[in-house]
C-alpha cells in the first residue's frame, strides 16, 4: 500500500512539474502586440488639454478586437486610478469587420494608433505628474487565442506656470 501511494505521489509530481513547464512557456498577448506611447513628454498648462498618442503595433498573422467588441476582449486604454487629469477621452483604430469562430467581429492588424486627451485642471501647481495607462489587448490568429494582457503605457507631463 504504501509503494502504491508513492508511486502514485510520484506520478503526480511529475505531471505538475511538466504543467508548470508548459505554463511558464505560455505566450500572453504582449509577446506579438507591441505597445509605446508616440511620445513620452508632454507639456500644457492649467486650463489646457493635453493630447497623448499610442502606438500598437501587431505583428503579422495577429489581430486585435477593435474597442468595444461585444464577444471578445477589445482594445482599452485605461488611466491609472491616481490619474491627475480631467476628462480623460480615447480615439480608438476602426476596426474592419470579421468572422472569428463563426461570431461576426470588429477586427484590427498591423499599425494602429490610440489617439487621448485629456484637461489639465485650472489652478493645477506646476511641475512634472506622471501619466500611468494599462493597455488592454488580446491576440489572436485564425486558429486561437493568447491570453489576454493589461500593458502599462507611461508618459511624463510637465505642467507649466499658470499664464494669470
Amino acid at each position: 500500500m504504501v509503494r502504491k501511494l508513492v508511486f502514485i505521489t510520484s506520478v503526480f509530481l511529475v505531471l505538475l512539474a511538466s504543467a508548470g513547464g508548459a505554463l511558464a512557456q505560455m505566450k500572453d498577448s504582449s509577446t506579438v502586440v507591441k505597445v509605446a506611447p508616440v511620445k513620452v513628454e508632454l507639456t500644457a498648462a492649467p486650463g489646457q488639454r493635453v493630447a497623448m498618442a499610442v502606438n500598437v503595433d501587431i505583428d503579422p498573422t495577429w489581430h486585435l478586437y477593435a474597442h468595444g467588441d461585444t464577444n471578445f476582449i477589445g482594445l482599452d486604454l485605461a488611466p491609472s486610478a491616481f490619474f491627475p487629469l480631467l476628462e480623460f477621452a480615447a480615439e480608438y483604430p476602426h476596426g474592419h469587420e470579421g468572422e472569428f469562430f463563426g461570431e461576426k467581429v470588429e477586427m484590427i492588424a498591423g499599425k494602429n494608433v490610440i489617439q487621448a486627451s485629456a484637461l489639465v485642471a485650472d489652478g493645477m501647481p506646476a511641475g512634472q505628474y506622471p501619466l500611468d495607462f494599462e493597455v488592454t489587448i488580446q491576440a489572436c490568429d485564425d486558429k486561437t487565442c493568447l491570453a489576454p494582457a493589461n500593458v502599462p503605457v507611461s508618459f511624463t507631463l510637465t505642467v507649466q506656470e499658470s499664464a494669470e
